[in-house]
């Protein structure tokens, strides 16, 4: 009889009301072997609990409370507590009810705002803060995706120490003596703290109290992707390090010289909501707020602009010194070529809009170019207006890793703790960190992951999840905002702040305490400080935070500078280059590399799944003789990286772009041994370009895998672009074999609604959010770069890139494509079970039991929106992860066809609410769809076509909106709003008119 059935014999004895029997085989229960071993295997920490003292007691009481079916959380030794399922119903509990809890999702350190939704206690969902004054309801892949690294079963889950488990107790007993042996000598002398950009209020201040305890302590920034940059540019041109913010709101015209206004960051999603707001405020106004950029390599900002040039990093500090030049009443040095035409027309704009422009550039600008920017905008009357600047957001005191390096070489460094960063993976190529960590005597690393550095330290922390921790973060407008627990730590880990105070507190304390006190004010009332903090939890941030505008006196001159040539043309085996590195669109620095969702996310400009790639211009590409997948080498300075050709348009001549995160060295995590490590090939003292590479062909191939290799649209018009202004071309509706739907008993032409969408593609940056958030919505399956080269992938929703134009100064289209839920459906006719059908209300459904997998309605599909599921790939995930899936959606099973449903299970839940509301009608805006809920630019608008006072419906009726393959006449439900342009008639593709 095995310890289970043990229980259940003591439980029927109880139902029973044999209460004299039900205690006297109590204590043989308590003793039996077979009881022990089911304690073990159900309630290990119980178990341990009963190894102690008076076990008889201990295990008496359990089998009783086990026979009842109720077992309260079980402590750990070190008092926190384990998930267990509750007895006793929580107060705000609903089985099965959604539940937001507002919180901050990080980039580098800086907050989006964010509201994590959970169901019987487990986050699923992360939606933007509506409230929050940076975000605004917007997010970014990184966001959607951090729930799935909740639930990660590769994270670390307990402290180890020499590569082996150990407690953090046994962490603790082992600190207290060394701390305080450095804290006596020397005030810390030979302690380096390592961190990445902070720009929590109580960490900085944590910090700088460890710092008063340690005055000889030393703190350094690791930040791979960070915004040195930034700030050393506004040094040089102010003698001080600002954040620099810009107003488009006021601005009629934008310059970006190598910007990054619009790509993936810290500020993709407030800039870019801002840049929508401001466009579309002047599009009412019968203008266009043009953009115009200027840069090396393609971006998402430049893929918006009005007018893109591909240029070197050269030739861009040349443009720039020529705009300053004509601000300041003098004349250019370059005055012809396709170079100067861009450079007249931008400053013809600039110079007609004094004081309501904006010159900006982005964080991996050079230093210099950066500084010029400054002096741009204040030549032409945009600083203080249109540009102002506040006190940088990341605490400033730090020193750089070269001063962490320097010290570890020549043995000064005793002990280096390193919490969230991994420096033996992300640090420059060629500052020798591995090496020279291996003469500290003591090395403390803390992090989610076993990751590089971690495999070269003492002591391995686990770190808590974001989704498990308190604690605060500075958005990049400076707003506090709040991070708080949505579920109990799923293994043993800690925040930062919790280990800096196991390091140095006599009182080891809690994230929640840490809170609090850093929040309360003198003299406040203990109970007053919490109350005011709980307000400001449930609102997930602290009003009026952000930082203040801070006034700057005139920039200083530039300092003279030798021109830089531009790398000498080769005709041998290797070609001199210029280098450009850049953070991976979807897995950032790396850190994010054991995401599967970003993994498989198509990169935006590429659509690269699964590793990186080495992009090339098309120009370069027929010089070299090269084709996709060609395997090439890039080496400088001894160091050297091998990846595959991208032939990428737009990219500028005799430049070459690899990007960050990949080339993991960690065995067991999802992302090792994907891709190329550019770091290694990076230079700590100009970390985004290397002005001299060579180029050489390998002789292999390795052809890279991606969701689209066709990216011109062959003379049709699938992406249009229309003239500000301009009339609605006439349409007539196009006759159709299919009869009218029927009336529903309202006398409404179809049913009660009709659901519909339509989607901005002015507005549409091509980020990739709304992809990831209906992955994460819809219980989409990840099939892997195998499954993904045969063509087998599952994303519901796609974004399709074109180009228009040549191929050396391309524009650049982005295209959302769902399921168009079409009303004159070529599926429904084509499913031979009737598996795809109509609704009341519109929606073209699937009815997943039905469908047989003939794939017929993929063939019938002109748009090939549906996915066939070939394998069972849901089916051996780890039981962590099943956690994360949305119990509202259907798991599907190997063999159906699946697709976009307009997130049918929110509209099932809003028609269930207006139902209790008296059947009251559905308010505009109160279904939100995944992908629209998470758009940083609100691109897509969805509700009711009938209702004519909706959102969408007032879409539906813009001059610019069209239906993608209208020719066909299935008549989607979802359509589109045409892109802008200044002027003339508007144009169709290739130029077309």
């Amino acid at each position: 009889m095995t310890g289970g059935h043990e229980i259940g014999d003591l439980r029927a004895r109880l139902a029973a009301g044999d209460g004299p029997a039900f205690w006297r085989s109590l204590d043989a229960v308590a003793d039996s072997p077979a009881f022990r071993a089911f304690l073990e295997a159900e309630y290990p920490a119980a178990a341990r609990l009963a190894a102690a003292p008076d076990r008889r007691g201990f295990l008496r009481a359990m089998a009783a409370s086990l026979a009842m079916s109720g077992l309260a959380a079980c402590g750990q030794p070190d008092g926190r507590t384990e998930e267990v399922p509750y007895v006793r119903q929580p107060e705000r509990i609903v089985p099965g009810t959604a539940l937001s809890y507002a919180s901050a999702a990080l980039v580098d350190g800086f907050a989006n705002g964010v509201l994590v939704t959970t169901r019987n206690g487990r986050p699923l969902k992360i939606e933007g803060n509506p409230a929050h004054p940076w975000s605004r309801g917007g997010t970014d892949v990184f966001a959607q995706a951090s729930v799935l690294g909740l639930y990660d079963p590769f994270r670390l889950q307990a402290p180890h120490y020499l590569g082996r488990p150990s407690a953090w107790q046994a962490f603790r007993a082992a600190m207290t003596g060394r701390f305080a042996a450095l804290r006596a000598t020397d005030g810390g002398r030979g302690l380096h703290l390592v961190t990445g950009p902070v720009t929590s209020p109580s960490l900085a201040a944590q910090i700088a109290a460890m710092r008063r305890d340690f005055p000889a302590m030393r703190w350094h920034v690791a930040a791979p992707a960070g915004r040195e940059a930034l700030y050393e540019g506004a040094r040089e041109a102010y003698g001080r390090p600002l954040e620099t913010r810009w107003r488009l709101g006021e601005a009629r015209t934008i310059v970006s010289l190598d910007g990054d206004l619009l790509d993936a960051g810290p500020g993709q999603v407030g800039q870019s909501r801002d840049w929508i707001e401001a466009r579309r405020a002047a599009a009412a106004a019968g203008r266009l707020l043009s953009l115009h950029h200027a840069g090396p390599t393609p971006s998402l900002t430049g893929a918006k602009a009005d007018a893109p040039l591909a240029v070197g990093s050269d030739a861009l500090a040349q443009i720039a010194r020529d705009l300053l030049a004509e601000a300041g009443g003098g004349t250019a040095e370059v005055r012809d070529g396709p170079v100067a035409a861009w450079r007249r027309r931008a400053f013809a704009a600039l110079n007609g809009a004094r004081g309501a422009g904006v010159v900006l550039a982005g964080a991996h600008a050079a230093p210099a170019l950066l500084a010029q920017v400054h002096r741009l905008n204040a030549a032409l009357g945009n600083t203080g207006r249109c540009v102002f600047h506040t006190a940088p957001v990341p605490a400033q005191e730090a020193e750089p890793l070269a001063a962490l390096v320097e010290a570890m070489a020549r043995g000064a460094a005793r002990a280096v703790v390193m919490l969230d960063v991994n420096p033996v993976y992300d640090a420059p190529g060629d500052l020798g960190f591995t090496e020279a960590l291996a003469r500290v005597p003591l090395k403390i690393h803390a992090g989610l992951y076993r990751d590089e550095t971690a495999a070269h330290c003492d002591w391995t922390l686990p770190l808590a999840h974001p989704l498990e921790s308190w604690g605060d973060a500075r958005a990049l407008d400076g707003t506090v905002t709040l991070i708080q627990p949505t579920v109990a730590p799923l293994y043993d880990g800690r925040t930062v702040p919790e280990i800096l105070s196991i390091l140095t507190d006599a009182e080891a304390r809690d994230g929640r305490g840490l809170l609090d006190a850093h929040w309360r004010r003198p003299g406040e009332d203990e109970a007053a400080a919490r109350a005011r903090l709980e307000e400001a939890l449930r609102a997930g941030f602290l009003p009026g935070t952000a930082l203040p505008e801070e006034s700057v006196a005139a920039p200083a001159p530039a300092a003279a500078r030798p021109a830089a040539g531009a790398p000498a043309p080769s005709s041998g085996p290797a070609r001199r280059v210029e280098v450009l590195f850049r953070p991976d669109p979807t897995i950032w620095d790396g850190s994010l590399s054991d995401l599967a969702w970003l993994q498989e996310l198509p990169k935006p400009l590429t659509k690269v799944v699964w590793g990186n790639v080495v992009a090339v211009s098309p120009r370069l590409a027929e010089r070299e003789e090269l084709e996709q997948g060609d395997v090439v080498t890039l080496e400088a300075g001894g160091r050297r990286l091998e990846g595959p050709v991208w032939i990428l348009p737009g990219q500028a001549d005799d430049a070459v772009t690899v990007t960050l995160g990949y080339g993991r060295r960690a065995p067991g995590l999802l992302a090792d041994g994907l891709g190329y490590d550019a770091y290694g090939l990076r230079a700590a003292a100009s970390p985004w370009r290397l002005a001299d590479a060579t180029l050489a062909r390998t002789g292999r191939r390795q052809p890279p895998v991606t969701t689209q290799d066709h990216g011109t649209m062959e003379g049709h018009d699938l992406v249009r672009v229309r003239a500000l202004g301009a009339p609605a071309a006439p349409s007539a509706p196009l006759p159709s074999l299919y009869p009218p739907a029927p009336a529903s008993a309202e006398g409404r032409h179809g049913g009660e609604r009709a659901w519909g969408m339509v989607i901005d593609l002015d507005a549409c940056i091509g980020c990739n959010a709304c992809v990831t958030a209906c992955q994460s919505e819809n219980n989409i399956p990840v099939v892997g770069r195998e499954e993904v080269a045969r063509g087998r992938w599952l994303h519901w929703l796609r974004i399709d890139r074109y180009y228009e134009g040549g191929l050396d100064q391309p524009a650049t289209h982005f295209m959302p494509v769902p399921c168009m839920h079409c009303e004159q459906a070529p599926c429904e006719v084509g499913c031979p079970v009737e598996a795809t059908l109509h609704d009341r209300e519109g929606l073209n459904l699937m009815v997943y039991n039905r469908c047989v997998g003939t794939r017929a309605c993929s063939s019938y599909c002109p748009y090939k929106v549906r996915r066939f599921n070939y394998l069972d790939y849901a089916g051996d995930m780890a039981p962590v992860q099943q956690q994360q899936r949305n119990p509202e959606v259907t798991v599907r099973a190997r063999g159906v066809m699946e697709k976009c449903t307009y997130c049918v299970q929110r509209i099932a839940a809003a028609r269930i609410d207006a139902t209790k509301a008296d059947h009251a009608p559905i308010p505009d805006g109160a279904v939100e769809t995944a992908c629209q809920g998470a758009c940083p630019t609100r691109a897509i608008t969805f509700g009711d076509l009938r209702d004519p006072a909706s959102q969408v419906a007032a879409a539906a009726a813009d001059p610019r909106n069209y239906a993608l393959l209208g020719a066909l006449n299935t008549r989607p439900r979802t359509t589109y709003l045409a892109r802008l342009a200044a002027g003339g008639t508007g144009a169709g593709p290739e130029g077309e008119p």
